[in-house]
C-alpha cells in the first residue's frame, strides 16, 4: 500500500513540473515569440502591432481566404492556438484536485488566454487578438475531453 502512494505522489510532482514547464513555454511563444514559427521579438523583431477585438474576424478571413497566406501562418494562426492550450485542458485536473468540471477548464482558459492577449495588447509583445481567445479556450475544452476519454479508457481496461 506504501508504493502505491509514492508512485501516486511522484506521479504528481513529475505532472507538476511538466505543468511549469508548459506555462514557461506558453509565456516564451506569446511573449517573446521564441519558437520555430517566428523570430524572437525582444532582438527587435517586432510583430505588427495591429490588435483585432472583433470576434471570429480573424478565424472567418483565415478559414475563407486560406489560399491567401502562407500555410505556416495560416496553420499557427488556427490551429496553433487549439493547439497550444490542449496542455492546459489536460493538465489543469491532473494537478488541482478541485478542478473536475469542464466549466472550471472554460473560466481557466479563457482567463489565462485574455490575460496573455491583454498583456499583448499593451506591452505590443505580440498581436492581441480576441480570436486567439476563442481558439485558446477551445483548446483547453479538448484537452479536458481527451483527458477524459483516456481516463474512461483506464476504467473500462
Amino acid at each position: 500500500m506504501r508504493v502505491f502512494y509514492f508512485n501516486l505522489k511522484s506521479r504528481k510532482y513529475v505532472t507538476t513540473v511538466c505543468f511549469l514547464i508548459y506555462i514557461y513555454l506558453l509565456l516564451s511563444v506569446s511573449f517573446l515569440g521564441e519558437s520555430i514559427f517566428f523570430p524572437t521579438r525582444l532582438y527587435g523583431h517586432y510583430v505588427d502591432i495591429s490588435h483585432n477585438l472583433i470576434p471570429f474576424a480573424t478565424i472567418g478571413n483565415y478559414l475563407l481566404n486560406f489560399q491567401s497566406y502562407n500555410f505556416d501562418t495560416w496553420f499557427y494562426n488556427t490551429f496553433g492556438n487549439i493547439v497550444a492550450f490542449i496542455p492546459l485542458g489536460i493538465l489543469l485536473p491532473l494537478i488541482f484536485d478541485k478542478i473536475r468540471r469542464i466549466t472550471q477548464v472554460i473560466f481557466i482558459s479563457f482567463m489565462v488566454s485574455l490575460i496573455i492577449e491583454i498583456t499583448q495588447y499593451v506591452s505590443h509583445l505580440g498581436v492581441s487578438d480576441v480570436d486567439d481567445i476563442i481558439l485558446n479556450t477551445m483548446g483547453g475544452i479538448l484537452g479536458f475531453m481527451i483527458l477524459c476519454l483516456i481516463k474512461r479508457e483506464a476504467l473500462f481496461n
